[in-house]
């Protein structure tokens, strides 16, 4: 008997307490799964459907009655969340890690981000809705199929009332264009298209699709874009009418099918125009077009609208005849903090951080909306993204005087009456000498700048602690007032190219402004003259090789038709602007991360504002692998490039 209970034990799993209650460790944190943006929805019964929430991504992992809430970076917010917590203390006496979204919901049904801004502050309900599971009572599920996984999920969260804060995500199979039409019918943000029998990848892939719910309005048609090889249309370029002036609003490049596109050009043909309408149109835009009278009205989709009024993946519908063209203007939203800032939660951030905000409905950026209050909603939206390329870097401020972007100055010491959460201090410089800084340690650092009007956060390359090693060289590419986009973006790619060759891994940043800032994150190692001296090896090598396209001389003279590839913010006490820093440039643009990919995609610098930054920084990092880089300028790589 001894030896029968003593076998019986080994094989007893999961390990039993005292009352018999299976117990299993907290499951780790794990990578999500990502979605792919698709304007296409996919048919068959391989697909199933859910709702697009409006929320936090959250990762709940729950042990008994211990629970812990993790952010898409695997931050813990369990107390932020405590909201939520009672039903998934005794959801299980195993465990399980379940993947899901956090959300607020207005009167309407719909999930609102703005509402759960300020429901995390002010402890309003939220509700959790579970859409996947990782791991339950120590099984990995991961490789079994996604319909497996939920209905494993099902099970595990039961019937529940509307009010409790736990809820199943319910999907559908097949059906995907008549879940759409009614996700679009009630306000809320689009669909998830999920593969029904994919396993759960830890990546951005193509079994995960999401397909938002677009605005919509009429544009008139002022010309097109031919395709590439000459014949037929690629693009439509459209505009609106305001206060009498034709106003170039971008191209539209989908939505045609063949037929469509020939039924189009035969009206375009018969409406042929030497020169535009437009009031005036981008140069990079104007080389290859053909212009039109404005008569035709176009029905278009589109995402948004960026801070230069032009579309953003525009769709076209069809063609309108119930309205002429010179009625067509751009339809603006009343209500701003639809977009997701809301600046009542600006102000209660500010409190809650012990920084007086005075003024909080100063407007910061003239024919703006954007107050003060709304600067601080937006850097609480980015700070888990910001943080890491500011906290404990000397930097510099870009102040606002009285509302005029014409007329700001730098700070780089401290002043009197400036907010105690920027702090201040001193170092010693490779050169022997003193210098005074600034420094941010955490989100109220950020707040305490924008409460003096700062519009713009410049950073070293080192870390104050050891100020003498860089950890990132940038470059900057400026180009010439006549050069378009796409002779930056084809110099950022060549100069990743050319990096990348001699093994040193580099990011994409959109300046915000014009240009591109292409940045090498480094293991410091190197000390600034070594990262300085290689930065305008680099510069040089480019504009003797490429001479027709790069300089390295700053002069403007000289930079005539040209590029100047700025290599000076390689120095020590040189800044650049922080990534996802806000920029004293009108409409309230930002300074975004975007991936290599994505910047084929884009076609301005200054494609996003605050509203949009804000609501990007929620997904995905598209610096991710930036941190973990190991990479040094080793004298081998500095000697290719002098060569």
């Amino acid at each position: 008997m001894p030896a029968v209970e003593a076998a019986l034990r080994k094989k007893r799993s999961p390990r039993r307490d005292s009352e018999s209650t299976p117990t299993h460790p907290l499951p780790d944190f794990r990578p999500f799964q990502l979605c792919t943006l698709s304007e296409t929805i996919p048919t068959g019964d391989g697909w199933l459907f859910e709702m697009k929430y409006d929320g936090y991504r959250a990762q709940i992992a729950i042990t008994g009655s211990e629970v812990r809430v993790y952010t898409r970076n695997g931050h813990d917010w369990t107390e932020k969340f405590k909201v939520i917590l009672s039903p998934l203390k005794t959801l299980t006496k195993g465990a399980v890690l379940i993947d899901g979204e956090i959300v607020a919901v207005d009167k309407a049904g719909r999930t609102n981000f703005s509402m759960l801004k300020t429901g995390i502050a002010a402890g309003i309900p939220l509700k959790f809705y579970a859409f996947d599971i990782f791991e339950k009572d120590g099984e990995d599920l991961t490789k079994k199929p996604l319909i497996e996984r939920k209905a494993i999920l099902e099970e595990l969260i039961g019937e529940r009332d509307a009010d409790d804060s736990l809820q199943y995500s319910h999907h559908v199979i097949d059906g995907g264009n008549a879940f759409f039409d009614a996700m679009a019918a009630g306000g809320h943000e689009g669909m998830i298209a999920k593969r029904a029998h994919a396993r759960y990848v830890d990546d951005r892939t193509k079994s995960w699709l999401k397909i938002k719910c677009t605005k919509r309005q009429e544009f008139v048609i002022g010309g097109w874009r031919p395709s590439d090889n000459g014949r037929g249309m690629a693009s439509l370029i459209v505009g609106t009418y305001e206060k009498g002036q034709f106003t170039y609003r971008g191209r539209v490049g989908t939505g045609f099918s063949e037929a469509m596109k020939d039924k189009i050009m035969a009206q375009l043909e018969k409406r042929r125009l030497a020169k535009p309408a437009f009031a005036s149109v981008p140069r990079d835009i104007a080389r290859k077009a053909f212009w039109v009278k404005p008569e035709l009205v176009a029905e278009v989709a589109y995402a948004e609208i960026t801070p230069d009024g032009s579309l953003r993946h525009a769709s076209f519908q069809g063609l309108r005849e119930d309205k002429k063209a010179s009625q067509v203007a751009l339809e603006v939203p009343a209500d701003d903090t639809a977009s997701g800032l809301d600046p009542v939660v600006g102000i209660e951030i500010a409190q809650a951080l012990g920084v007086k905000l005075s003024n909080p409905e100063k407007v910061m950026y003239p024919g703006t909306k954007i107050t003060k209050a709304h600067l601080v909603a937006y850097y609480a939206a980015v700070a888990d993204k910001m943080l890491p390329h500011l906290k404990d870097r000397p930097l510099s401020l870009v102040r606002g005087t009285n509302n005029d972007l014409e007329n700001t100055f730098f700070q780089k010491h401290a002043l009197a009456g400036m907010p105690k959460t920027l702090k201040s201090g001193k170092l010693t410089k490779m050169k022997g000498t003193e210098a005074r800084i600034l420094w941010i340690e955490d989100l109220a650092g950020l707040v305490g700048g924008v409460q003096m009007n700062t519009l713009e956060f410049h950073v070293w390359g080192s870390d104050r602690h050891e100020p003498d090693l860089p950890e990132r060289m940038v470059f900057d590419i400026d180009p010439d007032e006549g050069l378009g986009f796409g002779d930056v973006k084809q110099a950022a790619t060549d100069i990743r190219d050319i990096l990348g060759a001699v093994g040193l891994q580099s990011w994409p940043l959109l300046s915000g402004g014009k240009g591109i800032h292409v940045v090498v994150p480094l293991v410091p190692l190197a000390d600034w003259h070594e990262v300085k001296e290689f930065c305008q090896d680099f510069a040089e090598l480019l504009a003797k090789t490429d001479p027709h396209r790069f300089v390295a001389n700053m002069s403007k003279a000289r930079r005539k038709g040209r590029m100047f590839l700025d290599y000076l913010r390689n120095g020590q006490g040189s800044t650049a602007v922080c990534p996802w820093s806000t920029r004293a440039r009108a409409g309230g643009t930002v300074a975004v991360p975007i991936t290599w990919n994505e910047l084929a995609e884009i076609d301005r610098a200054n494609a996003f504002d605050v509203f949009a930054a804000a609501e990007r920084a929620q997904g995905p990092d598209a610096w991710k692998g930036y941190f973990e880089v190991d990479q040094v300028l080793t004298e081998r790589i500095r000697h290719v490039v002098k060569r």
